[in-house]
């Protein structure tokens, strides 16, 4: 896999960036962009538990775009690491989901500034703290038109013995507040059944919450979301689950290239 390295500047911080380049010959104009997003970008790209998407989208000539959460992998620092840190860092004011807004719109200008993708054609994916940040992106960076979560994190109190206590002050985290904004773009939902970690209800009450707004607000004939709920006892999903998510996003990135026009 060939990649390049590239630093954004986001906020004030600086943050490193890995975009996975497809071969040359499977290049286009019609080529994609998927922010795939882990712990941290080696993860993401190269770690075999974790980056079931990326080879599938290098393969159909799309580009790969990846960066560390905030306070995980290169980026840890005071407030401590993965959830301890987001929490720490969210109870001190420095609102580390709002940071990986500003790095995800950072990373997305500089690939558009390098030719990579155009704006109507990127996608993304995560997995749990990830697919909850990329939610978050989407609902306010009209550019990225899909999102697979995959047992992500709709409400924090669920998380409230490892992110913040007490879990009242999550309420205006709950991914449920960005249903309006999120109702025109497709999204993948996937979570194991009795996933006590993020939540199975949780995440199916806002799956519902999405679908009933799509449901008033698009043409009948447009469906452009999925829910699957595993027959999982665990939080993380399976490697099937996984290539199926990649595939939905596959599937989205080639009705875009053939029809340009497509409303998400």
């Amino acid at each position: 896999m060939k990649t390049e390295e590239f630093i954004i500047e986001s906020g004030t911080k600086q943050v490193r960036c890995t975009l996975a380049l497809p071969e040359r010959s499977s290049r286009s104009k019609d080529s994609g962009l998927l922010v795939n997003i882990s712990a941290t970008a080696h993860y993401a790209l190269h770690d075999p538990t974790q980056n079931h998407p990326t080879g599938p989208f290098l393969e159909a000539g799309h580009y790969v775009l990846s960066f560390d959460l905030p306070h995980h992998g290169e980026r840890v620092g005071k407030f401590g690491e993965g959830l301890e840190g987001l929490g720490k860092a969210f109870l001190a004011g420095d609102d580390p989901f709002q940071q990986f807004i500003a790095d995800g719109k950072s990373a997305i200008d500089r690939c558009l500034e390098k030719g990579i993708a155009n704006a109507g054609n990127i996608v993304s994916y995560g997995v749990s703290r990830a697919g909850y940040c990329l939610l978050r992106l989407a609902a306010v960076d009209s550019r990225v038109r899909a999102v697979a979560g995959l047992s992500p994190v709709t409400d924090w109190g669920i998380l409230e013995a490892q992110f913040v206590s007490p879990k009242s002050l999550t309420g205006p985290l709950q991914i449920s507040r960005w249903v309006d904004p999120l109702a025109d773009k497709a999204i993948y939902l996937s979570v194991g059944s009795q996933d006590d970690i993020v939540g199975t209800q949780e995440c199916v009450q806002f799956a519902m919450k999405l679908f009933e707004k799509q449901r008033k607000s698009l043409p009948k004939d447009i469906l452009l979301n999925e829910l699957h709920v595993v027959n999982s006892p665990g939080h993380s999903p399976g490697k099937y689950w996984r290539l199926d998510a990649t595939r939905f996003l596959l599937d989205f990135c080639h009705k875009l290239t053939e029809s340009p026009g497509i409303k998400s």
